[in-house]
């Protein structure tokens, strides 16, 4: 048997105690009532929520999974920790024994956390799982904590210098790939073409409406994205730069909204999602951050939005998957 270990981490403008009770303690009733696309309920089999409480995960028709069991194997609810088991369910596929995962939260500035975890994947015999495998993992750990919780955070990953030789400071960059089942002219259509009917139904919790203020959907039209009272946030206005239909590709840029708080003049992203040879996709994002003058901003500040979308793309995802025909 094999061993592969993960580590991650991102910042929540929550404190440690309220993610505990709402991810750990309650998640058998909060995450099925939030997180309703993917997540039909969690009963409990053995136990009552203690050491030892064996849970299962029984998904919607819109998963490409059925369920999964979870055996809790500690639980500090003082210093905000679990560990848990994937003990069973068609997610381990026919690759992996389980897989143990341990989560803590730890106080961060004022009233916020950082949420710590880490995985460990254990194989059968010396079968080889592949890094995209691991990587889809990971994106739907980091989409249940955030988005099941409602958290609309400002992240990404910075580099020490951007290719213009300007300090990390002021810009910071990420590139994200990740493999969908789904052709890109569907996606396209779906998050960026019909974005602002088809997100606010789908996730009703965080995002009220997305309405056009200015132009008619095209290059140089302005988006705002109206949040509800759970969001952190009120609102933010997106402007469209560039818009390619024929190739799937969108470049558009966050331009105003509480979520740029007092550090950032805006957040420029481009979209681009191309066909895989599995008649699919691959979606590539790229964000870059530009601050106000010479601010700083820390890792743990930004770390998050790359994941907030993720689990957005996979609840879209999870929806054109049970719905074939729509955006066909």
């Amino acid at each position: 048997m094999g061993v592969i270990r993960m580590t991650q981490k991102f910042a929540a403008h929550v404190t440690p105690d309220r993610m505990f009770k709402a991810l750990i303690l309650d998640s058998n009733n909060i995450c099925p009532k939030l997180m309703f696309s993917s997540i039909k309920s969690i009963e409990f089999l053995e136990g009552e929520g203690e050491v030892g409480t064996i849970k299962q995960l029984n998904f919607t028709e819109a998963s490409p999974f059925r369920y999964a069991k979870h055996r809790i194997d500690a639980l500090d609810k003082e210093n905000f920790t679990c560990k848990y088991t994937l003990i069973e369910g068609d997610v381990l596929m026919d690759k992996l024994e389980s897989i143990t995962y341990e989560v803590k939260f730890e106080r961060y500035g004022t009233g916020g956390c950082v949420c710590k975890m880490s995985s460990e994947y254990h194989t059968i015999g010396d079968v080889e799982i592949k890094e995209e495998d691991i990587e889809a993992g990971k994106d739907r750990a980091i989409g249940l904590h955030r988005d099941g919780c409602v958290l609309e955070l400002k992240s990404d990953v910075l580099e020490p210098l951007d290719d213009e030789g300007i300090p990390a400071a002021r810009k910071a960059h990420n590139l994200k790939e990740f493999s969908c089942p789904i052709a890109p002219s569907r996606m396209f259509k779906a998050l960026i073409l019909d974005s602002r009917n088809l997100i606010p139904k789908l996730v009703p919790q965080s995002i009220k409406s997305v309405d056009i203020i200015q132009g008619d959907g095209g290059a140089g039209s302005i988006e705002q994205v109206n949040f509800t009272e759970a969001s952190h946030f009120k609102y933010v206005k997106h402007r469209i730069d560039a818009l390619d239909e024929e190739n799937s590709m969108c470049k558009y840029a966050l331009i105003e909204g509480d979520a740029l708080g007092d550090k950032l003049e805006s957040i420029a992203y481009e979209v681009k999602f191309e066909a895989s040879s599995e008649g699919g996709c691959i979606c590539k994002m790229t964000s870059k951050y530009h601050t106000i003058g010479e601010v700083e901003i820390k890792e743990e500040e930004i770390k998050a939005g790359k994941d907030q979308a993720m689990g957005i793309y996979k609840i879209v995802e999870a929806y054109l998957l049970e719905n074939p025909a729509v955006y066909a």
